[in-house]
Parts: C-alpha cells; structure tokens; sequence
C-alpha cells in the first residue's frame, strides 16, 4: 500500500512537471489542443501550424498519458482485483513497470501499423490528420486523468472510476473518433474503422479477456 502510494505521488508529481512545462514553453498549442477536439475551426488551425510532431509538447504529452495509464490500471486493480494481486503476488514497482512497458510497445506498435496502413492504402495525407487527433485525444485524457486520480486514490472513492472517469472518457473518445472521420474524404471509411478497432480497441479487449479469465 505504501509503495503504491509513493509510486501514485511520484507519478503525478512528474506529470505535473509534464503538464507545466506544456502550459509555459508551448501555451499557444496547449490552449489550441484544448479547444480542437471540439472546435473545428481550432483543430484546422492546428492541423496549418504542421509542426506539432517536431516539438516538444508531443514527447510531454505521449510521456504523461503513459504515466497515467498505469496509475489507472493500478487503481482498478487495487480496488476491484485484488485477489490477482495476491495470486501473482507481483510488487508494486513490478507491476506498474509491466504496464508502462505495455502501454510503450502498443505505442510504438500504433506508429508502425498506422505507417504501414498509410503505405498499404495510399492514404499518406491521413497519417498526420490521425496522428493529431490521437494526440488531442492523448491529451485531454491525460489532463483528466490528473484530476481524477488523486480525487479516487486519496478519497478512497473508487466508484468514481465507474460514474465519473469512464463516461467522460467515452465522449472524449467519441469526440475523437468523429473529428477524425468528419475530416477525412474520399476514402473508405471502412478501412479507417477496421484500423481503428484493430489497434485502438482490440488491445484492450484483449487485456480485459485476460484479466477475467484469471478471476
């Protein structure tokens, strides 16, 4: 309990940095990230400065939704599976390395296929569009997650994950979703779909049939 406490504290402190080196070297791009997932006229203002992967608020944001994953999935299972904690009787420090590992290679993994996919289809134009609206989504995620996890982990109010987290979590990624196919014309839709449920939500699927098959 203790180690997971520090590794929860320190977590949010390095995403506070995160957050803060975001909002002062990059406060223009913050603010437009903000306000694009559910403003077209920001999210085509983003998408003309074209330099949003060259910089730095790229790396922080992909850095703090990969540190707050974990704190989330060490959350739910703290609370909701414990008996799998003691079954694999894993460390704390173990445990939220394994899912930090995982989180990087879907990332990496993500960046390949979606590299693959755009050669595959002749859609080399989409790959920035998708890239952007996954880091919009990255982002905003993140951010909500910074409010949500001291609130359930010190209050020790996991129900908040269910009634709170998750439907906020569903409009933003919904808003994700749509802002991308709104954007995207002339291609098959179906491709991108069948992309999209492949490798954003299959692995967690996957995850899910896992972690249930061994209750």
């Amino acid at each position: 309990m203790n180690t997971t406490n520090s590794i929860i504290t320190v977590s949010l402190l390095v995403g506070l940095l995160l957050i803060t080196l975001s909002f002062v070297q990059y406060r223009r791009k913050a603010l437009l990230m903000l306000r694009a997932l559910f403003s077209a006229r920001f999210f085509q203002q983003l998408l003309r400065e074209g330099k949003f992967f060259n910089e730095r608020i790229n790396l922080y944001t992909i850095l703090l939704y990969a540190l707050m994953l974990p704190c989330l999935f060490g959350i739910i299972f703290h609370f909701y599976l414990p008996q799998l904690l003691e079954k694999y009787a894993f460390p704390p420090l173990l445990f939220f390395g394994i899912f930090l590992v995982v989180i990087i290679v879907l990332f990496g993994l993500s960046r390949l296929l979606l590299s693959y996919f755009s050669i595959l289809f002749n859609y080399h134009e989409y790959k920035y569009l998708y890239s952007t609206c996954k880091s919009i989504y990255r982002f905003y995620n993140a951010l909500l997650l910074m409010i949500m996890i001291p609130v359930i982990w010190y209050s020790y109010l996991p129900k908040l994950i269910m009634f709170i987290y998750f439907p906020l979590f569903l409009i933003i990624f919904f808003a994700f979703f749509v802002r991308f196919i709104k954007n995207i014309s002339g291609v098959s839709r179906i491709h991108f779909f069948v992309y999209f449920c492949t490798l954003e939500i299959l692995p967690y699927l996957l995850i899910a049939k896992l972690l249930i098959t061994n209750i």
